[in-house]
């Protein structure tokens, strides 16, 4: 589990095939490997130590569900260890199961922040509440709106300096996973009103 507190950006050193190299300084504490690392919000397991870099493995599964299998310039990512009993939970809690991706519509920088808005698919958007928890990148952040199927979150200015949003563009795809706790929820409720029909 993870807290979505990013630790570090790390800086991709190439993707060959089903392996990622990430060069990075704090990650590397500790770490060993096996250890669970949230690459940009995706759980992946430590393969390879190497001076300044860590190693992962990539599934097709992987691929097809997040960043990592989309045509586009990815030169950085956002970096955090696993979670521990003493960890303070500043975020909230994250499984790095990314369910799918969502596309960057609009960028708007206010006065103490900029307003993000993005695009998902319906699968996604359903598992939302506005105020409600939505991981992005890897980074805890709170739903402002929601519009059909479009969200918004804001970005304070120590967000953006901490983390690879500093360099979001438009049509930029990005990972995203719901809060789990309101998943269960929902098909807890869901599976209630079904019986309830059928009865």
């Amino acid at each position: 589990m993870f807290t979505g507190i990013v630790e570090e950006v790390g800086k991709i050193n190439s993707i060959v095939e089903e392996e990622i190299s990430i060069k990075c300084e704090k990650i590397l504490e500790n770490s060993k490997i096996g250890d669970s690392i949230s690459v940009s919000g995706i759980c992946l397991t430590i393969t390879k130590i190497n001076q300044d870099n860590l190693s992962f493995q990539i599934s097709e599964e992987t691929k097809s569900k997040t960043i990592l299998g989309k045509k586009q310039n990815l030169n950085y990512v956002n970096l955090e260890r696993a979670a521990t009993f003493e960890s303070r939970i500043g975020g909230h809690l994250i499984e790095g199961h990314v369910e799918n991706t969502a596309i960057c519509k609009e960028i708007n920088q206010l006065k103490d922040s900029t307003n993000v808005i993005f695009e998902a698919n319906p699968d996604v958007i359903s598992n939302i509440i506005v105020k409600g928890y939505i991981c992005i990148d890897g980074t805890s952040l709170t739903v402002n709106e929601i519009n059909k199927n479009l969200f918004s979150i804001s970005l304070i200015p120590h967000t953006l300096k901490e983390t690879t949003f500093k360099d979001l563009k438009v049509k930029q795809f990005v990972n995203i996973e719901t809060d789990v706790n309101a998943r269960y929820i929902k098909k807890y409720v869901e599976e209630i009103i079904k019986r309830k029909q059928n009865e």
